[in-house]
């Protein structure tokens, strides 16, 4: 038999690094305009936690944005006629060369840290800008029909827009606000959250968040506002006293801004970051790191070559399987190494292991399933591991990807979980038992699909795939019993009692219960190989139910409260993976692969084909 060829992944591994590379590259300002970027790198703190002043734009604008990190700055139809005049001129002089670069900067979308900077400059001018931007969404009819709003596609709206119908908002939201949870319908919850949104722009616009002012010895940083008005104080009882130098630089930097001055904006910014490094030298070195960080949004490229390497190895079934399972198995490896990479900087910027709240568990519990079958396929080399490792760590990103929209990834812990050591014990062991059960039930899937609609479910492959099941749930058994013992003695530390009977205790406690009764029924004969796919697929209903469910009863000491679309999700899982599993429960004989097997086996030996 030949080599597979080495030159196909060579080269997909080199187209890979060159995506990663290329998507990572930063942002450059224009030389003589504002220097944005060094702007969104200033550290400043929100919700307990130093961060860098991009941050707090993205999150800010996401939330209202329905997800978006970026805006379309509002353009008059004056401005857009004017920028195809120039656009179609054959010669442009210099000066029509600058509107034309104007015009065609402020017709792309913009960062959110510009966004930040026109809502905290906006009280300040009667030109309200930042009004005119489209970046409230608003979904509900009847709140539409409040606001006399028209629907419009991507129904994003401005506050100008809106404005003059403020008053019945209010009243909207008083009568909304006296309701109970229960009896809040989507229009009460649609009202309640633009009035919340508005409320976050409003503390922006008038400057009382964030917390952009460094702490003297002994004090608390300050909102802006607040440190201009404590100064003033100051100066006034005693004239001789000098002013913060950092309020003042900062206070420059937004009128500056302002009267749109970029050398002057420039300047200032200098001379504030020299302020900020030199007391906080470490949180600015973080800080910088974080806006690269966002900027190249690592899970979510990663999830685009996981996808990659699914449909390499999709076609790898139908030709060259040597070449392209080898192609997409260091494609994978690749990708992981970015997503490990994306993991240890999380790690970096937080100061925390890898596991802190459900975004983290997600992006980690993909990294485990992909480390898990890799490994699995550097031992069975069928291409099993590479198809469940790319479908799994896309899934899971996604899902990351998806709960990335409430706010920021990166929050402050509950001081209860503040403890490293618990953290990187009994969490991570629980997670790594969450991953091994979902490696195992996806396992069991590809069992089912290839039987069921392939003629690839060969006896040998039929033996192959049992055995790696079977070794992934005795790993997925070892360290959902041992994470679960860790988090009892975790809990008797921290609330002084070891079981409480706490729904995500019960959840992972029922993990560890589904997995011994699929190596019990292995054991006991009571469950062959397909057996043993359809009851690892019903540990993905398990650990879905203990990952998420748990968390939207309501109650417990790991409630989060109450999410609609995170409680459709679910139930659309279940949902499937029953399905999965009644087609599992199709007898044998129905199956393409054993119709295929028993053709097989009643022709001659001597006529049926060689064995390569």
């Amino acid at each position: 038999m030949h080599k597979p060829n080495l030159i196909v992944p060579a080269i997909a591994v080199i187209l890979g690094f060159t995506y990663f590379y290329f998507q990572a590259a930063q942002p450059v300002d224009p030389v003589e305009g504002f220097h944005i970027q060094e702007f969104a790198r200033l550290p400043i703190v929100d919700r307990g936690r130093v961060k860098p002043m991009d941050t707090f734009a993205r999150v800010s604008l996401m939330v209202m944005n329905d997800g978006f990190q970026t805006f379309k700055p509002d353009i008059s139809e004056k401005e857009k006629t004017e920028l195809t005049t120039l656009k179609n001129k054959s010669s442009r002089t210099v000066e029509e060369n600058k509107a034309y670069s104007s015009l065609s900067e402020k017709d792309k979308r913009q960062p959110a840290v510009r966004w930040l900077l026109d809502v905290m400059t906006s009280r300040f001018s009667d030109n309200h800008i930042a009004e005119k931007h489209k970046v409230f969404r608003i979904e509900n009819d009847q709140l539409l029909g409040l606001l006399a709003l028209q629907p419009r596609p991507g129904l994003r709206y401005s506050i100008e827009e809106f404005a003059p119908q403020m008053g019945e908002l209010e009243k909207a939201g008083k009568a909304a606000d006296q309701k109970e949870n229960a009896k809040k319908d989507a229009f009460d919850k649609s009202v309640l959250q633009l009035a919340h949104h508005l409320q976050s722009y409003m503390e922006i616009a008038s400057l009382q968040t964030p917390l952009v002012i460094p702490a003297g010895k002994g004090e608390d940083w300050k909102p802006f506002m607040q440190a201009a008005l404590e100064s003033r104080n100051a100066n006034q009882a005693d004239p001789n006293a000098s002013m913060n130098p950092t309020v003042s630089v900062f206070g420059q930097m937004l009128l500056s801004y302002l009267k749109n001055e970029p050398l002057n904006f420039n300047k200032a910014l200098i001379e504030y970051r020299e302020l900020i490094t030199k007391e906080l030298p470490a949180q600015s070195e973080i800080s910088g790191f974080e806006v690269f960080f966002n900027h190249f949004s690592p899970f979510y490229h990663c999830i685009v070559v996981y996808l990659f390497v699914f449909l390499i190895s999709c076609f790898a079934w139908v030709t060259a399987p040597a070449t392209l399972n080898k192609t997409a198995f260091w494609l994978c490896i690749l990708t992981l190494l970015v997503h490990t990479w994306a993991l240890g900087s999380r790690m970096y910027i937080q100061g925390r292991p890898p596991v802190t709240n459900l975004y983290s568990s997600a992006i980690f519990i993909g990294w485990g399933c992909v480390l898990g079958c890799l490994m699995l396929e550097g031992i069975y080399k069928n291409g099993i591991g590479n198809i469940v490792g790319s479908i799994t760590g896309s899934l899971t990103l996604l899902i990351a990807q998806h709960l990335s929209a409430e706010g920021d990834t990166l929050e402050m812990m509950q001081a209860v979980l503040d403890t490293n050591f618990w953290l990187a014990t009994h969490v991570t062991c629980v997670t790594l038992g969450y991953t091994a059960t979902f490696v195992a039930g996806f396992l069991g899937i590809i069992y089912v699909v290839m039987g069921l609609v392939t003629t690839t479910l060969t006896p040998e492959r039929d033996k192959s795939l049992t055995q790696m099941i079977y070794g992934v749930v005795c790993f997925a058994m070892l360290f959902s019993f041992v994470g679960t013992v860790l988090g009892g003695i975790w809990a008797d530390q921290s609330w002084g009692r070891f079981w409480g009977w706490d729904p995500k205790e019960n959840g992972a406690l029922l993990i560890v219960i589904w997995n011994a009764i699929i190596l019990h029924a292995r054991w006991g004969g009571m469950a062959k190989s397909r057996g043993v796919a359809l009851l690892a697929i019903a540990g993905n209903m398990v650990t879905g139910w203990s990952w998420f469910g748990t968390n939207q009863l309501g109650v417990g000491l790991h409630a989060y409260g109450f999410n609609d679309q995170l409680a459709w999700g679910l139930t659309a899982f279940w949902l499937s993976q029953l399905g999965l599993i009644g087609v599992g429960l199709i007898p044998r004989q129905y199956w393409l692969s054993s119709r295929m097997a028993s053709k097989t086996s009643s022709i001659p030996a001597k006529l049926q084909p060689k064995q390569a």
